[in-house]
């Protein structure tokens, strides 16, 4: 390029070149085949709605996705393009929603574990519920 002096620029930096001979390891097919052994589909799926994200997550993946589809179908009428819109929303959604309720749980640990946030057993404040609706009850008896 004419009248730009090269001589006063810094050389640019040197971009590493990616290691041929990588230190780590590459995972073994048997580690890979023995974390698939583990896997229990009738177990993992029975104790997934024990999670305490589970079903919101699902809900609001299912509400996402039918909605995006639905749409996308009355928009565009190729039903195969809006089942993979909605099937694709189902899932970030459901990603999304289950990232954020395990995000808010952790902060929610953090802020009891530090002492800025109290300790509250759910199970007394339902108990506590329950004795005033009994005693509601019993005021209108």
């Amino acid at each position: 390029m004419a009248g730009v002096n090269n001589k006063d620029k810094e050389p640019l930096p040197e971009i590493p070149m990616p290691l041929l001979n990588d230190p780590r390891p590459a995972p073994d097919s048997d580690q890979v085949v023995s974390a698939f052994k583990t896997l229990e589909p009738t177990r993992d799926f029975s104790t997934m709605k024990k999670s305490p994200c589970a079903k919101e997550s699902f809900i609001d993946g299912a509400a996402m996705g039918l909605g995006v589809g639905l749409l996308k179908a009355m928009r565009s009428g190729a039903n195969r393009s809006a089942a993979n819109w909605g099937f694709g929303a189902f899932v970030l959604m459901t990603v999304g929603t289950w990232e954020y309720c395990h995000f808010k749980i952790r902060e929610r640990r953090q802020l009891m574990a530090s002492g800025q946030m109290p300790v509250v057993n759910t199970m007394d404040i339902d108990v506590a519920k329950r004795r005033e609706a009994i005693a509601a009850r019993q005021r209108d008896v």
